[in-house]
């Protein structure tokens, strides 16, 4: 979970692009090709892992059950499970396309200094969890409120095992994220000097990953709402990542938002 790297002290970011003393990114090979294997792999490998963390809870919970449960109530049963099992899988998947491809991707990224860079991603998350509630508030004025797919399993998460889930959700969650979708992702478009392209190739895939399949239940407009605010939470992430050069900078950023949703959360339930 914490390969290592030669940037910022033990981060498990890897690669050059957090070498110090870089005045621009490297111009190196066109980005699309290594990141549509980049994107590929990293989704196998989070099919692979979600299938060998979840498949043995959901057979667990089935065989518990009397015959004839219904599918919904067993998967209801063991929601909060279900949630921290995914968030692993993320993380394991993040994990693995980080050693396999992001470890020695060539190219620099020049680093802002910690002190402005962190300041940075806590104005950033600030104002990402901000225009994420004033969406919200928007929609709720006409009866449309936001519903992102990932409210129950986090709220029943919550319920459970209160602590686990600020583990989860502020911690683990953003660092595996920010491993695959920027340290990864955006930096191979960064080296190459199409920061612009990459932000917006990867925040549509942030999007995608949560909330793909979901538009059937809350239907085109809800989903399409839902996927324009994961957009910009993905490019203000991408942005806090760009202009400090800093893997931890854009964790914090994330990490921050998180805590600032799971915490209005917790209030409202």
């Amino acid at each position: 979970m914490s390969p290592t790297s030669t940037s910022e002290a033990g981060p498990p970011v890897g690669g050059s692009s957090d070498n110090p003393g870089s005045a621009k990114p490297a111009r190196v090979a066109g980005p699309w090709l290594g990141f549509g294997i980049d994107a590929v792999l990293g989704i196998v490998l989070l099919l692979v892992a979600s299938t060998l963390l979840i498949t043995p809870l959901v057979v667990s919970a089935t065989l518990s059950q009397p015959p004839g449960t219904p599918a919904d109530d067993v998967m209801q049963a063991i929601l909060p499970e279900l949630t921290v099992a995914a968030i692993f899988a993320m993380l394991v998947a993040a994990a693995a396309t980080w050693a396999l491809r992001g470890r020695t991707m060539r190219g620099e990224l020049p680093r802002m200094a910690l002190r402005p860079a962190m300041t940075w991603a806590v104005l950033a998350a600030v104002g990402i969890q901000a225009f994420a509630q004033l969406i919200d508030a928007l929609l709720r004025s006409i009866d449309a409120p936001l519903a992102p797919s990932n409210v129950e399993p986090i709220v029943a998460l919550i319920r459970q095992w209160p602590l686990l889930a600020w583990l989860m959700i502020v911690v683990v969650g953003p660092f595996a994220e920010e491993l695959l979708f920027r340290h990864v992702l955006l930096r191979r478009f960064a080296v190459a000097g199409r920061a612009f392209a990459g932000l917006v190739a990867t925040s549509a895939l942030f999007a995608l990953v949560h909330e793909l399949g979901q538009g059937a239940e809350r239907g085109l407009a809800g989903w399409l709402a839902i996927l324009a605010v994961y957009l910009v939470m993905g490019m203000g992430f991408g942005l806090v990542y760009v202009r400090t050069g800093r893997f931890w900078a854009a964790f914090v950023a994330h990490a921050v938002c998180n805590a600032v949703a799971l915490s209005l959360m917790a209030f409202s339930t």
